[in-house]
């Protein structure tokens, strides 16, 4: 996970991408070769798992009007506002592992997973997504973004040590 945050004398300017994985990369090759063959159905998910590479979403903190703007911007060039939601809608900005759990990879195995959440009154907005190996990272934005904006925001840490099973090997 890489992110840079930007000061304006107005706005905060947060900008976060995710981690380029060798699956991701596979995952690309792949759809694109395939995607000559069976056009439609490839051609979509090669454009997501496209989308999900080169993208990063971008988060304007703007003090002068109490918004924030959410973007998606592609290689620096292209850049879509996604979202706008005033600072009243948030009810707070959520640091927590909620989304770890089994995944299947040779065996069930526990997998954490960290987020960082806008929890908003009729929904969430996620601003990062991050395995295990790069908490240090996300713990980092997480204490960074509530020095410069925790006035403004109330903040939520909610992390729940799952301890894993004695026995590495779960059945079905």
């Amino acid at each position: 996970m890489k992110y840079k945050l930007d000061e304006y004398s107005e706005e905060l300017k947060l900008n976060v991408e995710a981690t380029f994985t060798l699956i991701d990369f596979t995952a690309l090759i792949v759809c694109f070769i395939l995607g000559f063959i069976f056009a439609v159905f490839f051609w979509i998910f090669f454009i997501a798992v496209f989308i999900k590479v080169f993208a990063s979403h971008e988060f304007i903190f703007n003090t002068d009007t109490y918004s924030v703007t959410q973007n998606i911007r592609w290689f620096s060039y292209l850049k879509i506002k996604r979202r706008e939601f005033s600072f009243g809608e948030v009810k707070c900005i959520r640091f927590s592992n909620e989304e770890s759990g089994n995944v299947l990879q040779e065996t069930m195995k526990l997998k954490e997973w960290f987020t960082i959440d806008f929890i908003l009154k009729s929904n969430f907005s996620r601003i990062v997504k991050v395995p295990e190996d790069e908490l240090p990272q996300a713990d980092e934005l997480y204490l960074v973004l509530k020095e410069r904006v925790g006035e403004f925001f109330k903040f939520e840490t909610d992390i729940v040590y799952i301890e894993k099973p004695e026995s590495e090997e779960t059945g079905f």
